[in-house]
């Protein structure tokens, strides 16, 4: 509402008892509240979403399971709240809310491109939040941002989307993977992966992609950002004692330049230390990956099962040895 004055993450925290971390899974786990976004996209909140979030934690507190009383009106949580003091022998049920049906995630890629043209950015993250919400990571990953991913790149070779339009969703979608594995902290004693991309190879989201995976595989990741030669990316796995090193190949697929900066990493980076190389545009360079013996990374399963195979001490691929009798 106009002229309405909002409240930042901090205050809401301050008045209200919760956490910054369990205000938000309220929010996209059960849509407790829906607050609006600054222009730097921090969460704002009214009088009456703070007033419904303190209610809800008396009510959660009081025994109240949230997953029932997160979509009650304020003016039911206050019936509810009035009651917890009053000597009654039984409870009063409490009304049904219906679940709303899952989206199907070829109902939100369609979403999530107009958003994109017309520079949404908060509509494509709220987008994000419901993929994530029904469907998991992995399940959000693979079934809604790669194809949208697919649909971008597209449209933008066609001519129907933006140089513009193509970086700011970019952008949005690297930081939302980022924000969203922060929570992910593997232990010191984790093996190490650098992600990145070989020189010449400018798009980043394969990578950053990758980089979450493996976060929530437990490994400890350290993400260069695109584009880098092979002597700074097998420096940087020599430092960091790295158990393996992950590449995205996405565009160009006829860089002649590229065969030349793998088979130099090969050369440069210790025999124990394997290439996991995937993206749509490996086919391109598929005689050099198998000349240096990379892995290739065809399937977001694939990643997972290589990065077992290499925690468990075997070349990914490899057929693993029988146990002993």
């Amino acid at each position: 509402m106009s002229g309405e004055r909002l409240h930042n993450m901090k205050a809401v925290e301050m008045r209200t008892g919760l956490s910054a971390h369990l205000i938000r899974v309220w929010e996209r786990r059960y849509a407790a509240v829906t607050p609006s976004r600054s222009e730097g996209q921090q969460r704002l909140y009214t009088e009456a979403e703070i007033e419904k979030l303190d209610l809800l934690r008396r009510l959660s507190h009081s025994g109240l399971a949230i997953s029932q009383i997160a979509r009650l009106s304020t003016e039911q949580l206050r019936i509810l709240d009035a009651r917890t003091v009053l000597p009654v022998t039984a409870p009063a049920p409490l009304p049904k809310v219906p679940n709303p049906p899952p989206p199907a995630p070829t109902t939100l890629i369609p979403d999530a491109l107009t958003a994109i043209k017309s520079y949404d950015m908060a509509a494509l993250e709220a987008l994000l939040d419901q993929a994530m919400l029904y469907l998991g990571y992995s399940g959000m990953l693979e079934k809604f941002l790669i194809p949208l991913l697919h649909r971008v790149g597209a449209e933008w070779e066609a001519g129907q989307l933006t140089a513009a339009q193509e970086h700011g969703a970019t952008a949005l979608l690297k930081d939302y993977l980022a924000r969203n594995v922060q929570s992910m902290q593997p232990s010191s004693t984790a093996p190490h992966l650098i992600v990145t991309t070989p020189a010449g190879q400018l798009h980043e989201m394969g990578a950053s992609i990758a980089a979450g995976l493996a976060r929530k595989s437990g490994w400890r990741v350290t993400y260069l950002g695109p584009s880098l030669p092979a002597e700074e990316i097998a420096s940087a796995a020599i430092q960091n004692q790295a158990h393996a090193v992950a590449l995205s190949i996405l565009y160009p697929a006829d860089d002649p330049g590229l065969p030349h900066q793998l088979t130099r990493l090969r050369h440069l980076l210790p025999h124990t230390i394997p290439l996991l190389i995937g993206g749509q545009a490996v086919a391109g360079y598929r005689a050099t990956l198998e000349e240096i013996g990379a892995h290739v990374i065809s399937t977001m399963g694939g990643f997972t099962i290589a990065l077992d195979e290499v925690r468990a001490g075997r070349r990914p691929g490899s057929t693993p040895a029988p146990p002993e009798p």
